[in-house]
């Protein structure tokens, strides 16, 4: 555990202690890989990933291709969730994403949360079991002690990226932005009780349509639609999500 805490302020201190941080972590969680992957909000592309373990050498694939099909990372908040209990299961089977990449990977499961969310960009972390094992009963334990810490890494990750200057800097943004939410209606509903941090309503609004066109891959969401909120629960638009 104190090679973990070691990692630990290393990654707060440097950017390419990161791979570090997450050997020690797989280490001390008994798992197979784990992948920090950081979201430009403006591009939606990846800015930074770091994959180690059984991922490590899809990098690139995720970042070129599969990233932009990856169901699992635009569901994560602040929550740790677990993939197999994220999404129906008829979404995974249908899924590009995971079929050619997350099985190929030979990866059975994963345990994800979003670390930091910011007006611009997002940090999602994940650890990784291999096909055939399951996770420790410690490793929710290990994740609820390390939580804080990894977040405030993943938040000098990005102070670095925004070249050195504090994330929200009025140099760098104009505002921080405000917290919107993004829930999946129709009669069965699936709440975003964290949200993400957008400059704007119509920023927030962008983002629900990816969010509906992603989710409109598998005709399982067929009915369904993304219900954009702000902080106090008003509607800012209700995108239906059509196959």
């Amino acid at each position: 555990m104190q090679s973990l805490l070691s990692a630990l302020n290393d990654a707060a201190m440097h950017s390419d202690a990161w791979p570090q941080l997450l050997r020690r972590l797989m280490d001390e969680a008994g798992v197979a890989g784990a992948a920090l992957i950081v979201t430009n909000k403006t591009t939606g592309t990846v800015d930074e990933a770091v994959f180690c373990g059984l991922s490590a050498e899809f990098k690139s694939r995720y970042v070129e291709h599969y990233a932009a099909l990856d169901p699992y990372s635009p569901v994560l908040d602040a929550r740790w969730t677990m993939l197999s209990a994220s999404l129906p299961w008829a979404l995974f089977r249908r899924s590009e994403w995971y079929n050619e990449f997350v099985l190929s990977c030979g990866v059975r499961d994963i345990l994800g949360t979003r670390l930091t969310d910011t007006a611009s960009h997002s940090v999602i972390l994940g650890v990784h079991q291999r096909i055939g094992r399951q996770f420790s009963p410690d490793v929710e334990p290990l994740i609820a002690t390390i939580t804080e810490p990894l977040r405030f890494a993943a938040r000098r990750y990005l102070d670095r990226l925004n070249e050195g200057r504090p994330v929200g800097d009025p140099q760098t943004a104009p505002a921080e932005g405000s917290r919107f939410f993004f829930h999946i209606e129709n009669g069965v509903n699936y709440p975003d009780e964290c949200g993400s941090v957008f400059l704007s309503p119509s920023a927030a609004a962008k983002r629900g349509l990816t969010i509906a066109r992603e989710l409109a891959r598998d005709g399982d969401w067929s009915g369904f639609s993304v219900v954009v909120t702000d902080a106090w629960g008003r509607m800012i638009t209700r995108i239906p999500i059509k196959p």
